[in-house]
């Protein structure tokens, strides 16, 4: 999840458009990892240093790795560590981009390196989905460390994009939140969630967006918006919101229920308390999610 993330940062940097980080989503399942932006990424070497490594090998028929230890760069170790490490989905989309030249390895060097300042991350932060690294930078990205119920709204957006990529794919970037008092679209799907307290989940989009959405879920075409696919959009928020109340009777022993799900084609939703909007930048369009607790 960090590359979404990381993705969503380079966007609002103006460092990518939202078009090259659709197409890098799409290769990076092609992308090898090299050992340059590896380097980088660690801290071993510098952007410049592997621009240098880069040109020798122009001129001399040896590995990068080889070059690298040669110059004095990295050590041996250095080399087979960072061959040996698993690739993180930030790193891949970070090479894909250097690999179609949207971005310059100094460009990668110094974004990589603002952006884990910004959010307090280590290279042993972001090389998995630790869920506690993942709460923080989400809770920081839509600021609900402003709102009343911040430990609800945080929870339920990391379990909402971790199914996301579950569910209907990782090519997506995240996009600024707002707080809404209502809420107009062509297709929206409403869930509330009753007990020790109450919520107001969403799901709205555009028709072509709302039916890609529920063919990614459902795994096949549709030609119209149709009662199965509003059923299948709806059936994913069943999952999310499902996994949510369980997570919130397991780890903080709070009861909760969920309401039939309620159809709204082309109508305006008012909520009782304000709300936050998630919009989710797909390869195939926006899509916006709700929450509203109070």
């Amino acid at each position: 999840m960090f590359a979404q993330f990381f993705g969503s940062f380079l966007l609002h940097k103006g460092l990518v458009t939202a078009a090259d980080l659709t197409q890098a989503f799409e290769e990076k399942k092609n992308t090898r990892m090299r050992l340059g932006v590896l380097a980088i990424n660690a801290g071993l070497m510098t952007s410049e240093q592997v621009e240098h490594v880069n040109v020798t090998q122009q001129s001399v028929d040896k590995r990068f790795g080889d070059l690298c230890v040669e110059l004095g760069y990295l050590t041996d170790g250095d080399v087979e560590r960072l061959l040996s490490e698993q690739p993180t989905d930030y790193l891949l989309l970070g090479q894909t981009l250097v690999n179609s030249g949207v971005m310059s390895n100094a460009d990668f060097e110094s974004a990589i390196i603002e952006y884990k300042n910004e959010n307090s991350l280590s290279n042993d932060d972001i090389s998995g989905n630790q869920s506690d690294k993942l709460s923080k930078l989400i809770s920081g990205f839509y600021h609900f460390d402003t709102a009343a119920n911040a430990r609800i709204y945080t929870e339920y957006t990391t379990l909402l994009f971790k199914d996301i990529i579950r569910f209907i794919g990782d090519d997506f970037t995240p996009l600024g939140s707002s707080i809404i008092h209502e809420l107009e679209a062509p297709h929206i799907v409403k869930q509330a969630i009753t007990g020790a307290y109450n919520s107001i989940t969403c799901v709205a989009a555009d028709t072509a967006e709302y039916m890609a959405f529920a063919e990614r879920f459902a795994k096949e075409e549709f030609t119209e918006v149709d009662d199965f696919v509003d059923a299948t959009v709806g059936e994913f928020m069943n999952v999310n919101n499902g996994l949510f109340t369980v997570n919130e009777s397991n780890e903080h022993g709070i009861e909760l229920q969920l309401d039939p799900q309620e159809i709204h084609t082309d109508e305006k939703i008012v909520f009782e308390n304000p709300a936050f909007l998630i919009p989710v930048s797909f390869s195939f369009g926006e899509v916006n999610f709700v929450i509203s607790n109070g």
